[in-house]
Order: structure tokens, then sequence, then C-alpha cells
């Protein structure tokens, strides 16, 4: 979010294994089906990205 682009293109950046993301991906979204989940998830992906812009690569 905070270099633009997909998570997928994140994951590569950050050196995730493209089988480690669909793992997770599956997982996450089964538990964003929670109610109050998926706000909270965006919450903090949002704070994430909000740091990482801040942070000097």
């Amino acid at each position: 979010m905070s270099r633009g682009g997909s998570r997928a293109e994140a994951a590569r950046w950050l050196g995730i294994n493209p089988d480690a993301l669909q793992s997770a991906t599956v997982t996450i979204r089964a538990w964003q089906k929670v109610p109050g989940n998926a706000d909270a998830y965006q919450d903090a992906l949002h704070r994430i990205a909000a740091i990482a812009s801040r942070t000097s690569a």
C-alpha cells in the first residue's frame, strides 16, 4: 500500500513465497468473515502502510 501495486507484488518485494501468500490469503479471508474482523484488518493495514511511508528505506 505504501509503494503502490498489488498485495502479490508487495509479497514478492518482501521476499514472501507465493505459496505462503496463497495460504495466508485463504486463512485471512476466512477470519475476516467474523463480524468486526474485516474492519480491524483494514485498519491495521492502513496503520502499517502509514508507518512504512514515514520510514526511510
